[in-house]
């Protein structure tokens, strides 16, 4: 046990971290020269609800297979 310990300890002293992630470059130049802007103002009347969205962004029907697994709470359907 104390020879495992002391193994283990060793490894933690002698271990330099070298981080995976490699960067090439400096990172003070990645995102340029930016300027601070207000929000754009949306009126309360742009917004939409979800029924009057285009079809392609509509959420798909649930069948009948997926509400009785969403009943039986999901773990006796695969």
């Amino acid at each position: 046990s104390t020879l495992v310990r002391q193994a283990v300890q060793a490894q933690y002293k002698w271990h330099k971290h070298v981080p995976l992630m490699r960067f090439v470059g400096p990172r003070k130049d990645v995102w340029g020269k930016t300027e601070v802007t207000e929000p754009k103002k949306v009126a309360a009347t742009e917004a939409i609800n979800f029924w009057e969205l285009p079809a392609r962004y509509r959420p798909l029907p649930i069948s009948a297979a997926e509400i009785e697994a969403i009943e039986s709470g999901g773990a006796s359907v695969l």
